[in-house]
């Protein structure tokens, strides 16, 4: 794995692990065969599973300017029966790492799927960063509607709003003179990625823009998950051309190395970890 820490500048950012997981091939990419991957083996191998796709629930936090931003909170505590009845552990890897919940100034998801929500509330139904604003992208809130009333893990939203500790948010939204909002749209309606720019350094916290490292190099391959294929696709053609071309630091959610850069390589754009 690679460096769990990153410095932008004066920004610091600080990869978080809720929990790995695996997920068949089939399910995950129904529109491709497992063998369109077998190319990518070699340099990405800990994205193969014993049982298929090996991912993980990725989160981030960046610290700018006296500011704490969480960015996603994960899968949550589970057991998430869907995947075997996993359990996350995303408050104990804070901690561990010198970030604690009760310090976190604003929690940024970057959209709303499940994995990237659960760990807003305790088991009593308080806020997990109690002194947090939650910044939730508009379009999701609109998208997803009724689900977030019955999905496990989407459950952790709407009592933000109840508790009246979120806001919603669209378009480009300055966190901190370093850190702003950036929409990224396709994967889900409000997918937004965070942009990070300190003393002429830049870095790029993508969400879910891939999840799979081979998707750097074909960006139509698209997930089950990608609400909008053909927005999912050029979306991530635009980020990433201007990725490599700016040599930005790039940061996947579902990636196993936390950070890298996004390179050619012999024929190929490849996602070189740091």
């Amino acid at each position: 794995m690679g460096t769990t820490r990153m410095n932008v500048g004066n920004v610091e950012i600080v990869s978080l692990l809720d929990t790995p997981f695996e997920i068949p091939w089939q399910i995950f990419f129904p529109e491709r065969s497992e063998s369109d991957f077998e190319p990518y083996r070699e340099r990405y191998p800990r994205s193969y599973g014993e049982r298929g796709f090996r991912t993980q629930a990725g989160c981030y936090a960046v610290r700018s300017q006296g500011q704490t931003i969480l960015c996603d909170t994960g899968i949550g505590p589970g057991p998430i029966q869907f995947l075997g009845g996993l359990r996350g552990s995303l408050l104990e890897d804070m901690r561990g790492k010198g970030i604690p919940p009760e310090g976190v100034d604003t929690v940024f998801f970057t959209h709303l799927h499940g994995d990237h929500v659960g760990w807003n509330l305790s088991a009593n139904g308080a806020p997990n960063f109690p002194k947090a604003r939650h910044l939730v992208p508009q379009a999701d809130w609109d998208y997803f509607g009724k689900m977030l009333e019955t999905n496990q893990q989407m459950q952790q939203v709407t009592p933000l709003a109840d508790q009246g500790v979120m806001d919603l948010i669209s378009g480009e939204q300055t966190l901190t003179s370093e850190v702003t909002t950036y929409p990224t749209p396709g994967h889900t309606p409000g997918h937004t990625s965070l942009l990070i720019s300190s003393a002429g350094e830049r870095a790029i916290i993508t969400g879910d823009l891939a999840h799979h490292p081979a998707q750097i190099d074909h960006v139509e391959w698209c997930s089950a998950f990608d609400a909008d294929a053909r927005t999912t696709t050029e979306t991530r053609r635009k980020v990433f051309d201007q990725a490599e071309a700016d040599r930005l630091i790039t940061a996947f959610c579902h990636f196993p190395d936390p950070f890298g850069k996004l390179i050619p390589l012999q024929g190929k754009r490849v996602f070189q970890a740091l």
